[in-house]
């Protein structure tokens, strides 16, 4: 067996693709296969074969060599950025599928960048060696094309702006669109948004809906698209007959209750989905890791229903076999093994399992989606499973320096610096510091946290802290002190945390031009408190909430070795709403009390003042309370507070939100006037929220309904921090 025509590729490299071998006899179909299986090297334009006196010799002829590859026309995007697209590199041999392929890679690539009109072609130049060529991608890019109108036909059940809501990906341009890509058109990207659109209609009951092809025209000016979207929605569905068959473990009866939905409801794919992983979890948690709950559907059309048989396959008893972390360079193990709630050795429980990866989820250690639980079924033994827990680790310290501009302390500098997973022990450590124009304004804190304390479960945190701030119209006001806090897990989201703090309080710049009555007796001195709450989170991020619930109540008594005495208690309940993928609703209710534990006055610093960028935005910043004949706020022994909130991504690449707000609340002189609703602030605003790196940034304006005396018609808030 012979090789010729090779300079580059050796010999023995063709040869190991050839089936045919020194011996055998010679046969046509084999031969054939030989010479796809050499050409399919991707090394060669031609390959004959010769057969003569028992030889059988290969004619190869070599595709040439990529010495330079270039890129001409590509006004809009670098040659440097194109580079990193492509796969093939210089000094490789010319493969003409593989230029195609980097061709259709540039094509996507414009397409991403809203340059939806580009074409790309390419040539090869030879050079001074026969066996060498210049690669060149010829590209023609045009302007950027952006989305000028979506437009829905035959849609009647719910508007074009409802439809266009759905649409994730796929948006008409607006006047953000230079920062965003809001408004291109990515052809993937559309086809996915035409799935999640199906998926809408069925989630509301449209089982039958269907969509024609799309059609997208460009204008004149090539710079705007046109998208149309015909739909045929059909008739809304209800529920029929719910039913279980297969390998029932429980009576009927157990498992209809276990379901979300009910003969009669609207029908809807997503509860569908959601009962079949609650029935899928009601086995697992049974021991069986594999069952299968498999939902038939029968739709009649007479009576426009779907009925669903969930029937169930059960398989095999299965135990935890080992459990192992992969991926975490920097966290140490203990850290996520503390969160688990399965155990090696112990009978399968898929409730356990996905409660476990929430919680490593909840760390915030790791990069979203990329904490990963597989089950890994062993081949000697089919009843045991081990747990592969992937994770990919995230930066989780922050150095930050910033600036900005307040309502009450004007301009200011801001810096911090934390860690949240100190030496991958899980340990929380921040040390933040502020100053501003004013010279007044300026705090510096230092905090640590420790979240299982010798690997017990109680957890324990220390800060300490200086701040100095202005009190509009009254004194400036310094502090200075620390707490020491301890919490324990009472189950697996409620927690009861107790406190100690103290804190020396001094006061400067007493304006008594404008109270000459002010009483600043009372707030001068020490406090040492100690204080109890109890705790139940059940959010999905605790910075960027947009699901879930949050319940405290806390105690905090004043008196334990210095001269103030007083007792606070303090109720509070949020709630989080995912309306659609891109609005949030959020709300609030609080409610707070201060009294009296011995003859002395509660401390006015402690009593509630309502109005500012955590309460009564519409309202300057603690202005709302009982007042004095003067118009001095002397604050509230109580308060009542209602915040709701509606959250829009206005530009989800930068991290800036949109909000609604509607808020309504008062600080009262006793507890009894809470009842009063009748004198209840009410104001409603919008704002906009920028997740930066210094923090989330909020600018905010609040219109104060039916304001009274000084109260204005409008209040600018600037806060750094998150939302409730």
């Amino acid at each position: 067996m012979r090789v010729t025509g090779n300079k580059k590729i050796e010999k023995d490299a063709i040869l190991a693709k050839v089936k045919s071998k020194a011996g055998d006899q010679a046969r046509r179909n084999a031969i054939a296969d030989d010479i796809k299986a050499v050409h399919s090297l991707g090394y060669f334009d031609d390959v004959a074969v010769d057969y003569e006196s028992g030889v059988l010799t290969f004619s190869v002829k070599e595709r040439p060599t990529i010495v330079k590859i270039d890129f001409e026309g590509n006004d809009q995007i670098s040659n440097k950025d194109l580079q990193d697209v492509i796969k093939l590199k210089e000094y490789s041999i010319l493969d003409v599928n593989k230029v195609k392929e980097d061709i259709s890679l540039i094509q996507k690539h414009y397409e991403e960048k809203g340059f939806y009109l580009a074409r790309v072609s390419y040539e090869t130049k030879p050079t001074a060696k026969p066996d060498e060529v210049e690669l060149i991608y010829r590209v023609s890019d045009f302007d950027k094309v952006r989305i000028k109108k979506i437009t829905f036909l035959n849609n009647h059940s719910f508007s074009d702006d409802r439809l266009k809501g759905v649409l994730r990906n796929t948006k008409e341009g607006n006047f953000f669109s230079w920062i965003s890509s809001s408004g291109n058109f990515k052809e993937s990207a559309f086809k996915q948004d035409l799935q999640i659109l199906t998926y809408f209609y069925l989630n509301e009951g449209y089982v039958k809906f269907r969509y024609e092809q799309p059609i997208v025209t460009v204008s004149e000016d090539k710079k705007w698209l046109f998208v149309s979207i015909y739909v045929d929605e059909g008739q809304r569905y209800n529920v029929g007959e719910i039913d279980f068959s297969g390998d029932l473990l429980y009576d009927k009866k157990e498992l209809g209750e276990a379901t979300q939905m009910t003969t009669g409801q609207i029908f809807s794919i997503q509860k569908r989905n959601d009962d079949i992983q609650r029935l899928t979890e009601k086995y697992q948690d049974l021991g069986y890791a594999f069952v299968n709950v498999n939902p038939k559907m029968n739709i009649h059309d007479d009576s426009r229903t779907v009925d669903i048989r969930y029937d169930f396959e059960k398989g095999n008893l299965t135990h935890f076999g080992e459990i192992n972390v992969l991926g975490n360079s920097k966290t140490r193990d203990k850290v996520i093994r503390r969160e688990l709630r399965i155990r090696e050795g112990e009978l399968y429980n898929g409730t356990r399992l996905r409660v476990s990866r929430e919680r490593v989820e909840r760390l915030g250690y790791f990069a979203p989606g990329e904490v990963v639980f597989n089950s890994v079924t062993r081949k000697d033994k089919k009843d045991v499973v081990d747990i592969e827990i992937n994770v990919k680790e995230r930066s989780t310290g922050t150095v930050t320096v910033g600036m900005g501009y307040g309502s009450i302390q004007k301009f200011f500098l801001t810096t911090q610096i934390a860690e949240i997973n100190l030496f991958g022990r899980g340990q929380n450590l921040s040390l933040a510091g502020q100053y501003a124009s004013d010279r007044v304004s300026r705090s510096l804190s230092l905090g640590f946290t420790e979240p299982y304390l010798f690997d017990s479960l109680w957890s324990a945190g220390v800060d300490v802290f200086l701040v100095s701030f202005p009190i509009p119209n009254k004194y400036l006001e310094f502090k200075d002190g620390f707490d020491f806090k301890f919490g324990h897990p009472l189950e697996d989201d409620l927690y009861v945390y107790t406190t100690y703090k103290f804190e020396h309080l001094t006061l400067d710049q007493i304006n008594y031009s404008v109270d000459p009555n002010l009483q600043v007796g009372d707030d001068v001195g020490n406090m040492s408190s100690v204080g109890v709450s109890f705790v139940r989170d059940k959010r999905n991020n605790r910075f960027e909430t947009s699901k879930g619930n949050y319940e405290s109540v806390s105690t905090e008594l004043a008196g334990v070795g210095a001269n103030k005495n007083f007792a606070k208690f303090i109720g509070e309940g949020r709630f989080y709403h995912p309306i659609t993928e891109d609005l949030t609703f959020r709300t609030k209710l609080e409610i707070g009390h201060t009294l009296k534990t011995t003859d002395k006055n509660v401390p006015p610093s402690e009593k509630f003042y309502l109005g500012g960028p955590n309460n009564l935005k519409g309202y300057d910043t603690f202005t709302v309370s009982p007042k004095d004949a003067a118009d001095i706020p002397l604050g509230g022994a109580s308060e009542l507070l209602y915040i709701a909130e509606l959250e829009i991504p206005l530009i989800k690449e930068a991290g800036v939100k949109m909000v609604f707000f509607y808020d309504m609340g008062n600080s009262y002189a006793t507890f009894h006037d809470l009842v009063n609703v009748t004198s209840l602030k009410k104001d409603v605003g919008f704002g906009f929220r920028w997740f930066s790196p210094i923090g989330p940034l909020r600018f905010e304006w609040g219109f104060p309904i039916k304001p009274v005396g000084n109260e204005g018609n409008v209040v600018f808030n600037f806060f750094i921090g998150p939302p409730f």
